[in-house]
């Protein structure tokens, strides 16, 4: 079963610690626990009876990450879907990870794969608080990535002809996302004219830079050149 690790008692804790002078990197997570007697509410957003196709993780297994903030090493995995990570405690608890600022950077050991927890604007809607996954950072601009898994619900058979269809999560394609200059996270433009939208008094040189590089904006180097032209 997952728990939940409430926003309130973190945020109090960092608070006391930092008037006490006390360093987090002296502590772990259990310990934001234990200090606060938080209690542990269980969380589950699918029927635990229900089978379900396919996964929420693009990674099943749980692997060693490192927390910013956090001396100690976890084991944890990304829920994909519900957009948020999980940790194993040493006490052998499955806790879900709470979107801290103090725990906005987290990193995989084995496959260095970065995930921050930043607030972006996906499909031009209002902001939201979630991970996306760092790939290359130039002055202050910056490419990520939102691997991403949909869930559809189960559907009965009307008649004899038909099948039951089984739930199931439904890896999508990934999305990608531009940081501009000014730190705001927005969907990375698809086309010539979409970055035009964005950056209107750079018309000329998008225009000169896109034609000579021949730049294709389905693939991820040719993103990675985007942003190293941006922060000239």
């Amino acid at each position: 079963m997952k728990k939940h690790i409430t926003a309130l008692i973190h945020i109090l804790f960092f608070a006391m610690t930092s008037m006490a002078q006390i360093n987090v990197n002296d502590t772990n997570l259990d310990a934001v626990i234990l200090r606060q007697g938080a209690g542990k509410v269980f969380r589950n957003p699918k029927n635990s009876q229900e089978k379900i196709l396919g996964s929420p993780y693009h990674q099943l297994m749980f692997a060693q990450a490192k927390v910013d903030n956090v001396a100690q090493k976890y084991f944890m995995r990304y829920n994909n879907y519900a957009d948020e990570f999980e940790f194993i405690t040493p006490k052998n608890d499955t806790l879900v990870l709470d979107k801290i600022d103090d725990f906005s950077n987290i990193t995989i050991l084995g496959t260095n794969k970065k995930y921050k927890l930043v607030t972006y604007s996906p499909n031009s809607e209002k902001p939201k608080k979630g991970y996306l996954i760092e790939l290359y950072q130039k002055s202050s601009f910056g490419l990520y990535k939102r691997e991403w898994t949909s869930y559809y619900a189960g559907k009965k058979a009307k008649t004899t002809l038909e099948k039951d269809m089984p739930p199931r999560y439904n890896k999508e394609k990934d999305y990608y996302y531009l940081k501009d200059g000014n730190g705001n996270i927005s969907d990375f433009p698809e086309s010539k004219k979409q970055l035009f939208k964005l950056f209107p008094d750079k018309k000329e040189a998008i225009e000169t830079f896109v034609k000579d590089n021949k730049i294709d904006f389905d693939l991820e180097a040719d993103r990675i050149k985007i942003i190293n032209f941006l922060a000239q």
